[in-house]
């Protein structure tokens, strides 16, 4: 039978159960109970528990690898004419690692008929974003496109470091139209970094 140690990441003596004489330096098994906000506090005489650090604007953490460079790419998803009051998904892939620091959206009508009264662009449909691994990175259900994204000229930044995609990964636009013949654009802002050529010798 495993035994847990710790505060939840396999560190005998820190908070918990304390190690046996025998047992290895960092010895795993089931958590029974998840890291609380409380248990995640910074430990040690010379490190405080918390420390404050500015969400806005985004700042991003990038590499210091000399041999990495970072370019400034927009992604584009959307929808086209897709019912209405039913869930369409567009995603994304990155081939490149990269950082989502903004988000932008808007909607036209694609058969000459006026907005229906009250809808302003972002509010023609609900949206929610989560990764391809599940992640979801607006929890809960879909919300109107104004509480997520915002426009080319006041963007919505993704405030602390980011959304961070690795190489392979998706994001995925889980996008609702609440009026029929739209056409949905979404950008999504990111600083890729780009890895030394894949040529070895």
């Amino acid at each position: 039978m495993s035994r847990f140690y710790g505060d939840g990441y396999g560190i005998p003596g820190t908070t918990g159960v304390a190690a046996t004489p025998g047992d290895p330096v960092g010895g795993g098994g089931a958590a029974i109970n998840m890291p609380t906000r409380a248990s995640m506090a910074g430990q040690g005489a010379a490190l405080p528990p918390y420390m404050r650090v500015p969400v806005w604007p985004p700042q991003l953490l990038l590499s210091t690898n000399r041999l990495v460079g970072h370019q400034t790419r927009d992604y584009t998803a959307g929808v086209l004419n897709a019912a209405i009051n039913v869930e369409a998904i567009s995603t994304i892939q990155f081939d490149i690692p990269c950082i989502i620091y903004a988000i932008t959206a808007s909607a036209v009508t694609t058969n000459a008929v006026a907005f229906t009264a009250g809808l302003i662009p972002l509010d023609s449909f609900l949206i929610g974003f989560e990764h391809s691994n599940g992640d979801r990175l607006t929890a809960g259900q879909a919300r109107l496109g104004s509480t997520i994204c915002g426009t080319a000229l006041r963007p919505r930044m993704v405030g602390g470091n980011g959304w961070v995609f690795d190489r392979g990964s998706t994001l995925v636009a889980r996008i609702t139209p609440l009026q029929a013949n739209l056409r949905i654009d979404i950008v999504v802002e990111t600083i890729e970094e780009r890895g030394p050529t894949n040529i070895a010798r």
